[in-house]
């Protein structure tokens, strides 16, 4: 029987995004969150008493400013190594990006096998005592365009083999992962392995069964597109050569989404009460940990204009009460608000002079793609001279996305409404 850990994408000393901005938000956590949840994991191993550590890709983020992220990470493996538990790595394609990461010596393993597998070839580490056989290969490119898994050797017979791998799998880019190394389930399973220990893909995922084929997820989320528990997979492999896993989480900081359902209501503090429930309720599914929520307010209701025409005061009303819920363990990362005003059948809602033509302008705006394309041709001036953090950040300012137009043209219409009502009335 032996125990392994299966983590991935650790993107040691990347940003976390979407926070740093806000005054008050927890600077420090955000900051040290990937090398706490790398303390986490090697603080897991030991506890465990497991026999090694696979990480299958993107240990780093990149390239450094200096070295003191190599040597920060040196200091974890000496302390695995301290403990006799081995560990092995395969770079990843942000890795890739670095050539610091290829310069940075790593020390040797207890058994004096080398941490960091090949990026020209598929290595194969045979655990004689454990009845293991580790199969990979790391990258020196940050593009990867062929079936690599294709190269990996037929499983070792009498051994337990694992496949190390940093992959895309089967699945298309999606923005956030690029299709790199791409497979199939089949290809993998044709090496006969027992164990697949897969990396790239941040989400976690137990993609085969038989045999087990396996994305951790990342060690840490560093956004808002990264929502939940993050942490490793701890494997166990008894005596007749079955695994089971586990998922420990082993995350500081958390990302989620809060939805309040404004449906019905007919005040802003009928709202405030309904948001200050959810978050005290997520506060309390994540244990404590430190959230960073997004919150959407979605539905017919009356106070609409008011929420649209105050946005900035609403947003810091909602931070203040979550705040206020949950002890300072949850920070608002953004507010979308995405309410309408109800209909109400029989009524006369039809608006006169400047108002009907704005409302009946933005109507077609928002049902005919041409005109939505046509202004974005008018805005193609202001997306040119944009700086490239709001032309290419994950929250960018898309001026030429029909899509992203249409949710502004709602946010702002009832804003030109109020100011309109403003300057019509005696």
């Amino acid at each position: 029987m032996f125990k392994f850990l299966h983590a991935a994408d650790i993107h040691l000393d990347s940003p976390l995004k979407g926070l740093e901005q806000y005054d008050g938000a927890p600077v420090d956590e955000i900051r040290s969150a990937t090398r706490r949840a790398l303390e986490n994991l090697v603080e897991l191993a030991i506890d465990r008493e497991v026999d090694f550590v696979l990480i299958a890709g993107d240990l780093y983020d990149g390239a450094w400013k200096d070295y003191d992220t190599g040597l920060y990470f040196v200091s974890q493996v000496v302390k695995l190594r301290d403990a006799r538990i081995l560990t092995y790595i395969i770079s990843g394609n942000h890795d890739a990006e670095n050539r610091m990461t290829r310069s940075l010596r790593l020390p040797e393993n207890p058994n004096n096998t080398k941490i960091m597998l090949s990026s020209r070839n598929v290595d194969t580490i045979v655990l004689e005592n454990l009845g293991v056989a580790i199969h990979g290969r790391g990258f020196g490119s940050p593009r990867v365009s062929e079936n690599v898994a294709a190269g990996y050797p037929i499983r070792r017979e009498g051994l337990f083999n694992i496949g190390l791998l940093h992959t895309s799998l089967d699945s298309e880019s999606d923005g956030e992962h690029a299709r790199y190394a791409p497979c199939r389930i089949a290809d993998l399973c044709q090496k006969q392995y027992e164990y697949w220990a897969l990396g790239h893909i941040h989400t976690r995922a137990i993609r085969n069964e038989d045999p087990l084929i396996v994305f951790p997820g990342n060690l840490q989320g560093r956004h808002i597109r990264e929502t939940g528990a993050k942490g490793c997979m701890l494997v166990s492999v008894d005596d007749g050569g079955d695994a089971s896993v586990e998922f420990v989480p082993l995350d500081v900081f958390r990302w989620e989404q809060c939805r309040v359902n404004a449906n019905g209501l007919e005040t802003v503090d009928e709202i405030l009460i309904q948001f200050t429930s959810r978050i005290s309720q997520l506060a309390e599914e994540h244990d404590g940990i430190p959230l960073a929520v997004r919150v959407f307010v979605e539905g017919a209701t009356a106070v609409h204009n008011h929420l649209l025409a105050d946005r900035r005061h609403w947003t810091n009303q909602l931070r203040a009460a979550a705040l206020d819920a949950a002890g300072g363990r949850v920070w608002i990362e953004k507010v979308k608000l995405s309410t309408r005003l109800p209909s109400t059948p029989g009524e006369s809602t039809v608006a006169s002079g400047p108002i009907r033509e704005l409302l009946r302008y933005c109507s077609e705006l928002h049902a005919d793609d041409e005109q939505v394309l046509e202004l974005a041709k008018e805005l193609d001036d202001l997306r040119r001279k944009l700086p490239d953090e709001l032309r290419r950040d994950n929250e960018a300012l898309a001026l030429d996305d029909p899509n992203w137009l249409r949710e502004i043209l709602a946010d702002v219409q009832p804003l030109l409404v109020k100011r309109l009502q403003e300057k019509t009335q005696p």
